[in-house]
């Protein structure tokens, strides 16, 4: 296959907004396009030697594997290896644990799999696993396991066969990625069905390529190129994170690659931008280029209370180019070499893979094991001041713990186990209200509340339907449900998003469940606290830390410190734009129609009389663990909080007018 430096170029314009991007230069905010570019560059180069060889009837399975081994597996292994090596220096217990999991994806080229069950990638937490990155090269190594056996079965029926069956994968691939991008995006973004039509538009430019058909005038391949060059900028600057990705925002990257691809010949200006020897340059060590960035970035901000500034991501997007070009003259090259034989590649390939699964599956296993990781990151350090946990994942996780042990002692309704949905909530004999809590992880939030308070459990009865608020239309099980059947008050307590209806529906909801003779409560979205690296740390967090380098140990005065951080947020101003769109709809609502009841939580989370807002006991409990969901200790506190402000009230009065 003829060398086309302008494809290198193209790496290049793929590589540098994907770092700009994980850096978190908001100027880049579309860079994550980049590897839409990577995908249809792959398509495009390995289709294209895969063309040649099965018409010269050469192909071989087993020289195809060997050639994406000695391509991609050197430096990964080399990179897992040193990113090991600095998981065990500065991760504690949790995150390293994380890791060492991560690696068996990344070993068994499951990685997308791995983090479209594990996390967001748009998320800043996303931005703390070293490995999120290897997603991609999962599902290129997915695609490469049935694209060359489709060409083997399908060549003997001739090109145009060949052609319609991809043309049908494409459209089905595109199509399946449109239709469940808004309702599952993370499904959309990580896995290979709806990334396929990706690489599949670099394979039909080698298709069309290697016809010989002409590519038209010389001023139709300058403006062509022109344009594919202008679709991905304006991707990469125009773009965000909020972007439905992959969907059909995607084809502008994607054709735009395709444009360059096809058009970017001899005499355009295109060509001689990409083919310029910078340009030449970044795309050669574009892989590890790619590589390294992720785990760099990550362990910098596992050593940080908050985002590392502007001049030391760019300092550290250099570090890695620069061991991306040392990786790609000592590590990529000699392998790509035929003096490091075949069968040392294959030996090689089986045994660094076996290696890495090895000690991310002994890590798995034995989790509680002590590995001494962690020491060297000072920041980090487990902290065992009073009753502080740094780990705000595991005080999410047990945040569940109330709900689901009392689900557990209910009866279900259906023959099924999969759904607290399906539980006995209410019982015709109990004599109490019944209140039907509606929504996502904030409605679990006020039913521990309302568990542990005495005084609600004597008068109430409580149940939950999880269930975002935008998915009750008026066909929805919800109404059909045992649960909703039996409440007196439905109760909608969740995190609003639009994107998905929830507010947009408020009134629809509101209107069916007062048609249906019951009560509806409405509570406001909880004001969003800032967090530190998206979520890893808490304002409270930030101020345990501090007290600590400044040698302060005393509970109650961190606890105040904290306090008065976390009402200095809360009075600054800064509410992100859909919390104040659902509680103005919200608030509306409760001026059309009386019956309905609103509630806003801030009125029990802070004091404006004390000047505070709760964040935590004298004895360093946390009561958030991200944003504003509470811990257990955080439910606790607050069951009490609701009593001192008749927070309940309404409600309580409205149990009192029913069952009098």
């Amino acid at each position: 296959m003829r060398y086309r430096p302008e494809i290198d170029g193209l790496r290049a314009v793929a590589v540098v907004p994907v770092i700009l991007f994980h850096a978190g230069f908001e100027a880049f905010g579309g860079g994550f396009v980049g590897v839409d570019i990577f995908f249809v560059i792959s398509g495009y180069l390995i289709t294209s030697i895969l063309i040649k060889e099965m018409e010269a009837e050469r192909f071989s399975l087993v020289d195809f594997y060997d050639r994406r081994a000695r391509r991609i597996l050197p430096a990964l292994f080399l990179v897992s290896l040193v990113s090991a090596v600095f998981a065990w220096l500065l991760l504690l217990k949790h995150d390293f644990n994380d890791f060492f999991r991560s690696l068996v994806a990344v070993a068994t080229f499951s990685s997308n799999i791995y983090f479209w069950l594990e996390s967001d990638y748009f998320s800043t937490a996303a931005e703390l696993k070293p490995m999120l990155h290897t997603w991609s090269l999962a599902v290129e190594e997915q695609y490469y396991i049935l694209f060359p056996l489709i060409l083997m079965a399908m060549w003997r029926y001739g090109r145009f066969v060949l052609l319609t069956l991809l043309a049908t994968i494409f459209l089905l691939s595109f199509g399946y990625a449109q239709m469940i991008v808004d309702d599952r995006p993370m499904e959309a973004f990580f896995l290979l069905p709806t990334r396929a039509w990706e690489i599949l538009v670099g394979a039909f430019c080698a298709f069309y390529l290697h016809s010989g058909r002409p590519t038209g005038s010389a001023m139709a391949r300058q403006l062509f190129s022109g344009l594919g060059l202008g679709l991905i900028v304006m991707a990469v600057l125009a773009y965000s994170p909020d972007t439905p990705s992959p969907s059909i925002y995607m084809l502008a990257p994607t054709m735009g690659a395709a444009f360059v691809i096809l058009f970017a010949t001899e005499g355009t200006f295109a060509r001689r931008l990409l083919s310029a020897s910078p340009m030449v340059g970044i795309g050669l060590v574009s892989y590890s280029a790619y590589l390294w960035h992720q785990p760099i970035f990550s362990f910098v901000r596992h050593n940080s209370l908050e985002e590392p500034g502007a001049a030391v991501m760019i300092l550290l997007s250099a570090c890695a180019v620069f061991l991306a070009w040392l990786t790609w003259k000592f590590v990529e090259t000699p392998f790509r070499r035929k003096s490091v034989s075949r069968r040392h590649i294959f030996i090689g390939s089986a045994s660094g893979s076996a290696l890495i699964l090895a000690a991310g599956l002994a890590v798995h296993f034995n989790g509680a094991v002590n590995y001494g990781n962690g020491r060297f990151n000072l920041l980090d350090q487990e902290i065992t001041l009073l009753d502080y946990e740094s780990n705000n994942k595991a005080l999410q996780k047990a945040s569940w713990s109330v709900l689901r042990e009392y689900a557990d002692e209910l009866e279900y309704v259906a023959d099924r186990n999969d759904s607290n949905n399906d539980r006995k909530w209410f019982l015709p004999d109990d004599g109490r209200f019944n209140v039907l809590l509606v929504g996502n992880s904030h409605s679990k939030d006020l039913f521990n509340i309302m568990f542990l308070n005495p005084e609600t459990s004597n008068h109430i009865r409580i149940g939950r339907y999880n269930a975002q608020i935008g998915e009750l239309g008026p066909d929805h099980p919800f109404f059909e449900s045992y649960s909703y059947k039996h409440a007196d008050v439905v109760m909608v307590a969740t995190r609003f998003d639009d994107r998905r209806g929830d507010v947009s529906n408020l009134q629809p909801l509101a209107e069916r469940v007062l048609r249906d003779e019951k009560s509806i409560v409405l509570v406001k979205n909880i004001f969003e606290f800032p967090t530190l690296l998206g979520g890893k740390w808490t304002l409270f967090d930030m101020a345990v830390h501090q007290a600590i380098e400044a040698g302060i140990q005393d509970g109650d005065y961190i606890s105040r410190m904290a306090n008065e951080y976390y009402y200095e947020a809360f009075t600054a101003g800064d509410v992100d734009s859909r919390v104040i769109a659902a509680n103005e709809e919200i608030q509306r609502l409760e001026g059309v129609d009386p019956r309905i009841i609103v509630l806003d939580r801030m009125d029990y989370i802070c004091s404006r009389v004390e000047r505070t807002c709760y964040s935590g006991s004298n004895q360093l409990e946390k009561y958030f663990p991200d944003y504003g969901h509470h811990t257990i200790a955080g439910a606790t506190f607050f069951s009490s909080r609701v009593d001192e402000v008749d927070w309940l009230r309404p409600v309580l009065d409205l149990a009192q007018q029913i069952k009098s």
